[in-house]
Parts: structure tokens; sequence; C-alpha cells
């Protein structure tokens, strides 16, 4: 895939993304979503300024939105979470505008843009507007002029996509309401204060004091963990008094970090000399892109697939641009499904289920052998519709630890291929492959799912001996003692193969222990 197209993959994606959360906050759209997941308004603002200079009339609708809901807004925090001057330059010139839309005889105190080439606010506008707008031209950015429509309603607090909003008319728009929604809805809880100023886009000083004076009104608790002050609350007090069940909080999502990666990937992605690359060198540059967005996504919740490296580091961009759009909205995602449920043979004559994504990485596999196909296909379907409703739990296992998916009568449907250090490591892979199951294509009706040859399958005999096995093929390639002699041979012979291979293991029950790409460096 050219640069041109993943970015133009990666911008489509985005816009759907913005229309769809903005529809649920206020501005002039239809929508049938209704995310359970609290939105953070100034890094989604952040994302809308940066691709709807790809769509204007999302521009001015944000705007219009902007204009009666300003108040709402800390435009404190949405300079402190700009990356870069452009960013900056951006945003003081929406700014700007709604401050005159709003009081128009108000002193300007914005700081203006030094004198410089003035660029078109929207991209593809290939001539200046004949009229400018003042106050954008006043930042260098070249647009005709614009007046706020009034079609913008305030959000509905209720819904838990403005959880934010909610929270802010009740403490104010500052770091005490910043503080509150991560320890009602974020996982670690509780927490230290530079964990909540992390996502807060305030100081661990600012945070610090917001987190004192809530302990002091009773409404946070204290303790010390390892010497380190943890703050929390009475999640249920707190979901009574705004009138909620427990289980109705909000979802906390990293979106300053979330979002602000995906805006790096993009600005990245324009840059215009890439298609002029050879392979290697755009490789190459994907590689070192790849080094720095991966542990930010990764501590976004994103689930990541499997990185091969070296030549094929634009195929693994390419991998960690889809998971991540996946992780926002997999309904959303412009073209393609990176995963699909397979349902395949067993030794035994039964068959079993597994998530596979497009790069052949293996996600999860069925916890039982089905006795036929038909079954297969229906326990795997049921998964795959009830993706919001299923529960998931990490269990131990051999000194690491997996994630479950487990039915309402406590029977364990699937399992994760891949085994996780630390219990936080697998809640954090299980969230990200609850979306990856809704973004998953269905099983088919039809023939068994593709073949991959270089796929290689440690399976253990009849006879009690361990095999290995090219997927699609019909004898052993190789069979031996242990198991750890035929994984090491599995892997041998993947590096005879060119390009990367996979090495699935299987335990002694058929279920998919784990699987690992390998590939000669």
């Amino acid at each position: 895939m050219q640069s041109s197209t993943l970015s133009s993959k990666l911008t489509s994606a985005l816009l759907n993304f913005a229309w769809d959360e903005w529809a649920q906050i206020g501005i002039l759209a239809s929508t049938s979503s209704d995310r359970p997941w609290a939105q953070d308004p100034e890094a989604l603002l952040l994302l809308t300024f940066d691709v709807a200079r790809d769509d204007p009339r999302l521009f001015d609708e944000v705007l219009d939105w902007l204009v009666r809901n300003e108040p709402l807004i800390s435009t404190r925090r949405l300079t402190t979470l700009c990356d870069g001057a452009d960013e900056e330059r951006l945003s003081a010139a929406v700014l700007g505008w709604v401050t005159r839309q709003r009081r128009p005889r108000a002193p300007d105190r914005q700081r203006r843009w030094e004198a410089g080439e003035e660029e078109p606010l929207f991209r593809g506008a290939h001539l200046p507007a004949l009229v400018a707008d003042p106050v954008f031209e006043a930042f260098g950015f070249n647009r005709p002029p614009v007046e706020p429509s009034g079609k913008s309603r305030e959000p509905d607090l209720l819904a838990p996509i403005n959880f934010a909003f909610r929270l802010r008319q009740l403490l104010g728009v500052g770091a005490r309401a910043e503080a509150v929604r991560y320890l009602l809805t974020a996982d670690t809880h509780p927490a230290a204060a530079a964990d909540v100023a992390r996502s807060s886009g305030y100081s661990k000083r600012n945070i610090q004091e917001a987190l004192t004076a809530l302990l002091a009104a009773g409404a946070a608790t204290l303790a010390s963990s390892g010497g380190e002050q943890r703050f929390g609350v009475d999640r249920s007090r707190w979901a009574h008094l705004l009138n909620l069940e427990l289980h109705e909080l909000p979802v906390y999502r990293d979106w300053p970090t979330l979002l602000g990666t995906l805006r790096l990937i993009l600005s990245w992605l324009r840059t215009t000399d890439l298609e002029t690359l050879s392979d290697y060198l755009r490789a190459s540059k994907a590689g070192d892109l790849l080094d720095a967005v991966r542990p930010e996504l990764a501590r976004a919740g994103v689930l990541l697939p499997a990185r091969i490296g070296g030549e094929r580091s634009w195929t693994d961009l390419e991998a960690t641009v889809e998971y991540a759009l996946l992780s926002i909205a997999p309904g959303l995602v412009a073209t393609g499904r990176p995963t699909a449920f397979e349902v395949i043979p067993d030794a035994s004559m039964g068959y079993w289920w597994r998530l596979t994504t497009a790069a052949g990485r293996i996600v999860a596999s069925s916890a039982e052998s089905y006795a036929s196909k038909r079954a297969a296909h229906a326990a795997a379907e049921r998964v795959r519709t009830a993706s919001q409703r299923l529960s998931f739990r990490v269990m131990p296992d051999a000194g690491a630890y997996r994630w479950n998916i487990v039915a309402e009568n406590g029977r364990v449907l699937a399992a994760s291929t891949e085994s996780f250090a630390r219990e936080q490591d697998g809640i954090r892979a299980y969230r990200g492959a609850r979306e990856l199951i809704a973004g998953a294509a269905p099983p088919s009706d039809g023939p068994l799912g593709s073949v991959n040859r270089a796929r290689r399958h440690v399976t253990l005999r009849p006879d009690g001996r361990w095999q290995v096995q090219a997927e699609g093929a019909t004898r052993a390639a190789s069979t031996h003692a242990t198991q750890a002699d035929a994984i090491r041979s599995a892997k041998r012979r993947s590096l005879e193969t060119r390009g990367p291979a996979e090495v699935v293991v299987h335990g002694r029950d058929g279920r998919i222990r784990s699987s690992e790409v390998v590939e000669q460096r």
C-alpha cells in the first residue's frame, strides 16, 4: 500500500469517527451510535481541527458547536494538549474566532501569528479566498468568512460520551473535574497523582492540589502503597449522586494518548518524500516511527499485532494503523477487516474456531471441540455478535496470565493464545480483543478458511509423540519425543522459509497455547 493510500484511509476513518462522536455530542448530524465511553473534549477537538481540514463542513459544524458550548471547554487544557507550534496556532485561531462570535466587543488578547506566508486552512483549496475571514487570516490561515449557523445543541449530559461535561457542570471546568473523571472510570484505582496528571492535561502540582481538596471535602480517599500516596473515590456513592447504577459508569479511554498518536502517524504519512523513497528506506523510516508510536498505543490500551520488523516494517505499520482504528470504532473502519473467525478440524474429527488476523496471527481459540462444523460455526457467530456483552477474565497460567471469554453460567468459551507477564497486560489485551471481535468477519458457511502454508502447527499425535505439520498438509514434516523438540524443529523450518512464518503450538488437549511469528534476520 502506498503512503498516500494509507494516509487517505486513515484520514477517512478518523473523519468518520469524528463525525460520529460529534453527532452524539451535539452538532447537526445523525448517528445511530451510543458509545459506552467518556470522550475527552479537548483531545477530540485537536483531532477534529486536523482531519476536518479535509472536510470543511465538519470544521464549520464544530465551530458552530463551540460558539454555543464554549464555557464547557478548557482553553488552557486545549493548549496544553497541543503538540507543536502549528497545532497551537490553529487552536488559537479557532478560539479567537469563537471569542469574536460570543463577545464581539471584548478586547482581543489572542497572541498573533508572526508575519509569513499565508496557507489555505482547508487542504485541496488551490485558490485563496477572495475575501478572507479576518480572525483566521490574522493567524496565517486563508479561508472564506464564516458565521455560526446556530443549529448545534447542548450535549446530552446523560449520555456516557458526555460524562466529562456532566462533571464539569458539577465541579467546574478544571483539574477537579478531570481528576474525578479519571478516578471514576480508569482501570487504575486507587491511583497516584502522577497517573491522574498524565491523562488530565494538567500539571502534577495542579492535580495534587485538586485531589487534596477533594480529600479534605470527603469526596476522595487516600491510601499508601509502597511509600506512594494513592487516591481513590467511592464509585458506588458517586454513581448514586449522579443517579447511575455502578455498572452504568462510562468506560475509560486514554484519548489524549490515543488520538494524539494517531495525529502523529497521520502527520508523518503526509510527508511528501515518502512516495519517492525505495522500499527499503521507506520500511526503515516506518520502523523508526513504530518504535515511537507502538509504546504509546499500548499505553492507550490498543491491542497491537505481532511485529515482524526489518523490510516488513511498512506492513507492520499498516497493521498497527488498522488495529488502532479498530480500538476507536470497529464499525467505522473504511476498508477491510483485519480479523476473521476460522473453523478448523482437529485430530479427533471435531472442529474448533479461532480468531485470526489478516497477518495470520491467531488471537484466540475456542475452549472446546465441536462435533460438527456447523456447531463450531454457530458458536463462533454467537461470540462475534455478542462482543460488547461478553465477560472476560484474566486467569493465571503457568506463571503468566491469559484472558478467557466466559459465559453467564461460568463456562469458558475461548482463551487467548498469547500469555502475558502481568495481569494488567492481560486486562489491556482483552479490551483490545473485544474490539477485534466486534470488527471481525463472520465464519464462512462455505469451505474452510484459506490455508497459510507458512504456518506450522505443533500438535500431539495419538501415539504420544509431537509432530510438526504445515497448515493444509496431509502428512507431518517431522515427529519428536517432546513438545520442546518439536517447537525447535518448527522454528528451524520456519527460518528456512522466505519471509515471515508462524509457529502455532497446541497443548495436549489440542487447544492452541501460543503463536509466534519467526523470520530470518
